[in-house]
């Protein structure tokens, strides 16, 4: 099977739609979990008209839109994002899988797939922790460590200058035609890789086009393909900043340099500044006090602390950073205001929702928590999640207050609608629905041919179970 094939076989497409989809439903883009949703709706005819299309060569990677929301709060500018339809970002997932190689040792051969050697060498390289399988934040953590613990106390750290938009698009494409021999693979990664966008004269209009990839360099923050696209552009630099005891360890467009004297880690970063410039990108300058203070560079010795894959840390010890602190209380915040909001209007018998009252919201929080302490679980400073705790406590503590402010004493009706348990006696009356007498004369022809067919006395497929037993089929 070669590579173009592989891109557009079922088990490919369904797995490539699994990633989508569960990223998509953790999204906090309510238009992104609406387009799941629709999509989700059906998936099976949606992903074979995709697999037909790529068959036919006649997939293209169409309506996708340039959106600039703020970065966020205390921070200037705005992040460049490309929202795109789903099945653009089924086939980008789909052409990643491929790339990257998928399945377990324990599955069976046709499940898996070992990826393009190429990628799989850069992918392999210790130090890039960042849109790698199976490594991420606690790996860089453990070099960080690993690097501290052998002397390398003194550091600088930054981040590359609007990254994405300043990867080199023929470099990425040379390197996968190098690597892949098959045209018609060459030629869809190189479609998935730009960026057309059809909203292009409306962000022109408000200034903000140049800040989004141009068709000769750049690449679209959030694509499945932008990661990996930054892993190949900085390859050499991986290989070219480690060494001499030096330690480069980079997430993606964020990296610290570690060794055993300021002046050699500052020699160090000269280096790197002189290479990333070489290929059209820019760091930010340690005395840039602005940049300091926007979290954008540091430098200094360890032991003084610094934030870095969203910890702050100081030598051998890790906590949560005070931005990643504030962040979450916030996230909690939220949560509780919009339960207080509902819980109010229940108690007024005029809210509509289910999702967010007494019971609901401390099921949230409850998620939010936990997911945020598997997040943070490498933290060898317990005392900080002490104090969050203390912190958690009070806010439950003045959402459980607001709730039965708003119980009148006996009215149990109002109890149940505040801390979100249905009330049978508020269920709406649904009416029948209208059997037109036209669908009687189908349900008798359908009889005629169940009976034809000896199928008469057995129940029918509904169509859903159907298509998920031809999804089940052609996967195996």
């Amino acid at each position: 099977m070669d590579v173009y094939t592989r891109v557009r076989s079922r088990a490919v497409l369904h797995r490539a739609w699994g990633k989508v989809k569960s990223g998509g439903q953790c999204s906090t883009s309510e238009n992104t979990k609406r387009l799941i949703r629709e999509f989700d709706a059906d998936w099976l005819n949606n992903l074979e008209r995709i697999r037909h299309q790529l068959k036919q060569r006649t997939f293209t990677f169409v309506g996708e839109r340039g959106i600039a929301p703020p970065k966020g709060k205390g921070k200037t500018g705005v992040r460049p994002l490309v929202m795109a339809p789903i099945a653009n970002r089924v086939v980008r997932r789909a052409i990643l899988e491929v790339l990257q190689g998928y399945g377990e040792a324990t599955d069976k051969p046709r499940r898996q797939w070992a990826g393009v050697a190429c990628v799989q060498e850069i992918m392999a390289t210790l130090t890039s922790v960042g849109g790698i399988r199976k490594r991420g934040v606690p790996h860089g953590l453990a070099l960080i460590d690993r690097a501290v613990r052998a002397g390398n106390h003194w550091f600088v750290r930054t981040d590359i200058q609007n990254f994405f938009t300043r990867i080199p698009k023929a470099d990425i494409s040379a390197f996968i035609r190098g690597a892949v021999g098959d045209a018609s693979f060459v030629a869809l990664f190189e479609q998935a890789l730009a960026t057309n966008l059809e909203n292009q004269e409306e962000l022109e209009e408000r200034r903000l086009f140049k800040l989004f990839p141009d068709p000769i360099i750049g690449v679209a923050q959030g694509s499945a393909l932008s990661a990996l696209s930054g892993n190949i552009a900085l390859r050499e630099f991986d290989e070219k900043m480690n060494g001499r005891n030096i330690d480069c360890v980079r997430y993606i467009d964020d990296f610290i340099l570690l060794g055993p004297s300021e002046a050699k880690v500052h020699a160090a970063y000269r280096s790197a500044q002189k290479f990333l410039r070489g290929i059209g990108m820019e760091v930010y300058d340690p005395s840039d006090a602005q940049a300091r203070k926007d979290g954008k560079v540091d430098a200094g010795n360890i032991y003084n602390g610094t934030d870095v894959l969203g910890y702050r840390v100081s030598g051998t010890s890790r906590q949560p950073s005070a931005k990643a602190q504030k962040k979450f209380l916030e996230k909690l915040d939220r949560i509780a205001s919009v339960a207080e909001r509902e819980m109010e209007l229940a108690a007024k018998g005029s809210s509509s929702s289910h999702v967010s009252r007494y019971y609901q919201s401390m099921v949230l929080l409850h998620n939010v928590i936990w997911g945020w302490s598997q997040s943070f679980c490498h933290t060898t400073a317990t005392h900080v999640f002490e104090q969050l705790d203390k912190e958690i406590d009070k806010r439950i503590e003045t959402l459980q207050r607001h709730a039965y402010h708003l119980i009148p004493t006996g009215d149990a009706a109002t109890r149940r609608r505040v801390m979100g348990v249905h009330l049978l006696s508020e269920t709406l009356e649904h009416p029948l629905p209208d059997i037109k007498p036209d669908s009687l004369k189908v349900l008798g022809a359908n009889k005629s041919a169940w009976r034809t067919t000896g199928l008469m006395g057995s129940s029918p497929l509904p169509e859903a179970d159907a298509q998920r037993t031809a999804a089940d089929a052609s996967a195996r």
